[in-house]
């Protein structure tokens, strides 16, 4: 699978992957009948990833392995990113969840025959649009009652960010949920409107702070530097309103996201057949500056 790439796969990912945030997502927001089915206590990340090349372009996941009502189950949660509806995102997720069953079977193979898990399939949703839940049946038309038998037919759990009022999000009880789900939700505010959230960031990043969680505020300023229309200078002040820590890690963050933009170019211009030289002095630094950059670049490449 290759690397993720879009800003918001990556922050759901970093959010999601987290334990405590999945079962308190489940704890504040799943439908009763099932949260109180979920054994909670044995919920755990399955290292395994079932999207494949076509699904990579439409769906970021993450399996959670649970018992459901004494049962094992898995817990999918998708995430959907665009801002409007695809058509048929039901046979994405049918796709999806044939990946996991054939991928049981490949591990069974030579086995006895165990039955297949039950996936239970979420979707949750940041785009501007809503997003409208069909059943798999009516994309067939209006097909003779005796042929719906032979029609796949199965239901997802759909949480649409845009559902859920600001106060709900704030008061989640888990800061990285609330902090996340906040920030997604508002990833296309324009300027003034995101800055209306200023109060909110500060206060859940002291949190963040004193619970010495820096990684997971370096992937914020990561995050707002890249899906924000805030400049660097403004979100650089936000973290600076929290602590001197905070400050140093913004800081910090916004160093490395330069020097990845720079190598970035330096990679590009090199792969067109720019000299070192032309590039040397374009960038106002010596040859050695460049070797050293290119040095780097092809150390991560390997």
């Amino acid at each position: 699978m290759s690397e993720i790439t879009n800003p918001h796969d990556k922050f759901f990912k970093s959010t999601f992957s987290r334990l405590d945030v999945v079962q308190n997502f489940i704890e504040e927001v799943f439908p009763v009948q099932h949260r109180d089915k979920i054994n909670l206590n044995s919920l755990k990340l399955s290292n395994s990833t079932f999207i494949d090349n076509e699904l990579s372009e439409h769906l970021a996941d993450l399996v959670y392995q649970a018992e459901y009502a004494g049962e094992p189950a898995m817990i999918t949660l998708l995430f959907e990113h665009k801002s409007y509806q695809e058509d048929f995102p039901e046979w994405q997720l049918l796709r999806y969840m044939t990946n996991i069953w054939r991928e049981e079977q490949k591990q069974k193979k030579g086995k006895k025959r165990k039955n297949s898990t039950v996936v239970i399939p979420i979707i949750i949703h940041h785009g501007k649009s809503a997003w409208k839940k069909v059943s798999m049946k009516t994309q067939f038309g209006n097909p003779h009652q005796d042929l719906l038998k032979f029609l796949p037919e199965f239901d997802y759990l759909l949480f649409s960010l845009n559902d859920f009022s600001d106060e709900q999000i704030a008061n989640f009880k888990n800061t990285f949920l609330s902090t996340a789900a906040m920030l997604l939700k508002h990833s296309r505010d324009e300027k003034a409107k995101f800055l209306r959230l200023e109060a909110f960031l500060i206060e859940k990043i002291k949190v963040l702070d004193l619970a010495h969680e820096n990684d997971f505020i370096t992937t914020i300023v990561y995050y707002l530097e890249t899906v924000s229309h805030l400049t660097a200078k403004e979100i650089i002040i936000i973290f600076t309103k929290v602590s001197i820590n905070v400050n140093t890690i913004a800081m910090t963050a916004y160093e490395e996201i330069k020097q990845e933009t720079t190598l970035n170019i330096l990679k590009g211009l090199i792969q067109n057949g720019v000299s070192l030289e032309l590039i040397a002095k374009s960038f106002g630094l010596s040859i050695q500056n460049i070797e050293e950059m290119v040095a780097k670049i092809k150390s991560s490449n390997n």
